[in-house]
């Protein structure tokens, strides 16, 4: 069964493509993915027309699976700049990090996912108390990224770009270039704000990176 992992992508994979596959069904070959604490498996079409990305597991270990990669106690949380060029950059968290507050940013960030960016106007969460809306002039160039990868490897929540402005770190939503010539934001916690922001700060991400 897949599916288990909900809102994660796949991140990365260790399977032994190219060899016999573990086992076959009448239109795909089947290997089992490499490392994993469940037996894991990835899946490709015999005739070579697409790679299917999704992971499965076995039936009787999904509701384990999933509850296992729901928690994110075993998740690493990373911090770094958008795109995939400066991923080697990236910086991953030590644990003494204050995981709730980072957890509070990541998770924002994956609801507001899960409604397909449109806040207050999607069908799944009402963001009303923390929506803004920023105009593009007062948001500077750089593009930090936040986000956690499963402790395997295999899954990682959105590595997409957040707003700063120069009062503070926002995840990003909807732009009106039309009109408005605004984001749309969700903001976090007073303290959840300045606790990230004093990471960028820390790991060079807002030196690095020149204001508008």
């Amino acid at each position: 069964m897949s599916g288990f992992y909900r809102n994660l992508w796949v991140e990365g994979i260790r399977f032994a493509e190219g060899k016999d596959p573990d086992f076959e069904t009448e239109y795909h070959d089947w290997w089992k993915v490499e490392g994993g604490p469940f037996d894991l498996y990835c899946a490709q079409h015999k005739e070579k027309l697409w790679w299917n990305p999704a992971v499965y597991c076995k039936e009787d270990e999904f509701e384990t699976a999933m509850a296992y990669y729901a928690d994110s106690r075993h998740f690493d949380y990373w911090i770094g700049i958008y795109g995939d060029s400066n991923k080697e950059s990236r910086v991953r968290l030590e644990e003494q990090e204050d995981r709730p507050l980072l957890e509070e940013a990541v998770s924002l960030n994956m609801r507001v996912e899960a409604s397909g960016g449109a806040g207050i106007f999607g069908w799944q969460e009402d963001f009303a108390d923390v929506e803004v809306h920023i105009p593009e002039e007062e948001i500077l160039q750089v593009k930090p990224v936040l986000y956690r990868v499963s402790k395997d490897g295999f899954f990682t929540t959105i590595q997409n770009s957040w707003i700063v402005t120069g009062s503070g770190i926002y995840v990003k939503g909807i732009y009106d270039g039309e009109s408005e010539q605004t984001y749309t934001a969700y903001r976090l916690s007073e303290e959840a704000n300045e606790y990230i922001m004093g990471l960028l700060n820390k790991h060079g991400i807002l030196i690095a990176n020149p204001l508008r």
